[in-house]
């Protein structure tokens, strides 16, 4: 067989085998169409339910028991009238940070923690408040305690 036939030949096969694959395709695919037709249609029970949403099946709350009822009774209480004074209201507005003389310098009245503030990192050790005196308005003394952000728990009374 010359090298032309042999090139004739192939390409019939290949024409052959496309046209095949083509009318496969066709037949497949209008085979779908029919499927899909007959499952709009609902020519089956389980294509009409499929369709149709199940119905939702209703739960009743639990039964609780009725607890007893109580009885009607008159309340009783005693009037305090509130002090004439105007102490022990609480603390007064605005407060004002303390201050105190270190070395010479004005500083904040404060206490920090020895062992500060690590950051996440552990690079950095930041200063952490222990307790910051301030004085509110009327002139009482205020204290602010602050807890350990290293989670301890202090045992001993501030200064």
């Amino acid at each position: 067989m010359a090298l032309g036939d042999a090139r004739r030949a192939s390409g019939k096969a290949m024409e052959t085998a496309r046209r095949a694959i083509g009318t496969s395709n066709e037949a497949e695919r209008r085979g779908i169409g029919a499927a899909m037709e007959a499952s709009r249609r609902g020519t089956t029970v389980d294509d009409i339910n499929a369709v149709v949403a199940p119905p939702r099946a209703n739960k009743s709350l639990p039964e609780v028991q009725a607890r007893g009822g109580v009885p009607a009774a008159s309340g009783t209480g005693e009037f305090k009238p509130r002090p004439a004074s105007n102490t022990g209201g609480g603390i007064a507005s605005p407060l004002t940070e303390k201050t105190r003389s270190v070395d010479g310098k004005t500083v904040p009245d404060r206490e920090y923690y020895a062992s500060g503030l690590t950051s996440s990192d552990g690079l950095f050790i930041l200063p952490a408040i222990k307790t910051m005196n301030m004085t509110d308005a009327n002139g009482a003394t205020v204290q602010f305690q602050y807890a350990d952000p290293n989670g301890t728990v202090a045992t001993e009374e501030p200064t």
